[in-house]
């Protein structure tokens, strides 16, 4: 007797596909096209994930950022309207100069100020601050009457803010020229000043309240300043925890910088004095590059009138990007940026990837397996 063959024939007695193939084929192709579309699904789902914790994560540092920067400039503009309103009262006298610059100086121990100064038509000078570099607050005086001479003379003090020894003098003090005074003779509406860096290390930027002061017959007799120095806006945005390769920087609307979480300083020294840089100009790769792109797709930084989120390719990295408008009543008017590179969020995903490869390969192997000893168990009677 002919024995039977285990491969399946036609009608025409053709031969087909061995009945093995037949049977272990389709239950292999079934298992890995199940575990694939598993693993796609996973990967695809997880980059979605990390879309929607990336946008979660941008809008609540955009909105830290934003109630920050509130509180820390209006807190300026509160103690400007402190000292008018003091002065207008009688308690506070601004040709004392001595009295003026230790109510300054409690001032400061109260509220997060870099300086607290006001000058008079007169050309007398009172003021309190950081000064120096050590945290120490010191007061400010210039007294032509008094001194004889235009000087400014600083002077440490105790924890009473009274003055114990001359510390600095600064010959020849014309503060009349500097913005904060000069601005506010000229424009009587309480604003702010352009951003400028100090002339002295460490050349921090800073940005001055102004105050025009009348006295009762309306003539004015000087200018209240409260300066706000925009390195302590960079120290918070160092110090915020959003993902941990992200970048935090502010730009005003024509590209200069504000401030950033990065080290790199918002000023470059030319000839031995600080001027301001664009964001192009950064030594910080993300911001300058980050910046670059956001050029690109929106034309101008005034472009940009509300929350913007963007996605950039930046060295071979996905960068999400978020722009958000930040204004107050007053004039200023700057872009918060916000950049997470994909990376800090893709590591799990990618493990993941990586597991549900060794899953496919093991299912397939396995599969295989199964379905050569079930074929034989199945063709070996036939």
């Amino acid at each position: 007797m002919e024995a039977y063959s285990s491969q399946v024939t036609n009608s025409q007695g053709t031969k087909q596909l061995p009945l093995r193939w037949v049977l272990v084929v389709p239950f292999v192709l079934q298992i890995v096209g199940a575990a694939g579309l598993v693993g796609y699904l996973s990967v695809r789902n997880g980059q979605q994930a990390v879309e929607t914790l990336v946008t979660k994560l941008q809008s609540e540092a955009s909105d830290r950022i934003d109630q920050h920067l509130d509180s820390y400039l209006t807190t300026a503009t509160h103690v400007g309207k402190v000292n008018a309103d003091a002065m207008d009262l009688g308690l506070l006298d601004p040709e004392d100069l001595e009295g003026t610059s230790r109510f300054f100086w409690r001032q400061m121990q109260l509220y997060d100020i870099g300086f607290i100064l006001f000058g008079s038509v007169s050309g007398d000078f009172s003021a309190a601050g950081y000064f120096f570099e050590d945290g120490s607050i010191s007061v400010n005086e210039v007294s032509p009457a008094k001194n004889g001479n235009g000087d400014l003379y600083t002077y440490n003090t105790n924890e009473k803010g009274d003055r114990t020894e001359l510390a600095d003098v600064d010959p020849s003090y014309a503060f009349q020229a500097e913005a904060w005074y000069a601005e506010t003779i000229t424009k009587p509406k309480a604003h702010w000043t352009e951003i400028y860096p100090w002339q002295t290390e460490p050349y921090p930027l800073s940005v001055d309240y102004i105050k025009h002061k009348n006295d009762t017959a309306g003539t004015l007799i000087g200018a209240i300043g409260i300066e706000q120095r925009l390195d302590q806006v960079s120290d918070y945005l160092g110090k915020l925890e959003i993902s941990p390769s992200s970048t935090t920087f502010i730009l005003e609307r024509n590209g200069d910088m504000v401030a950033s979480s990065t080290a790199a300083p918002p000023f470059q020294l030319v000839d031995g004095a600080a001027q301001r840089i664009s964001e192009i100009e950064s030594d910080n790769p993300t911001i300058s590059g980050v910046s670059k792109a956001i050029k690109q797709q929106f034309g101008t930084f005034t472009a940009i009138t509300s929350a913007q989120q963007i996605k950039i390719a930046l060295d071979g990295t996905r960068q999400f990007v978020k722009i958000a408008p930040w204004q107050d009543t007053l004039g200023l008017d700057w872009l918060v940026v916000t950049a997470i590179p994909e990376a800090d969020f893709m590591g799990q995903i990618n493990a993941n990837r990586r597991t549900t490869i060794w899953l496919c390969l093991g299912a397939l192997g396995l599969a295989t397996v199964v379905g050569v000893y079930t074929s034989r168990w199945i063709t070996k009677p036939v």
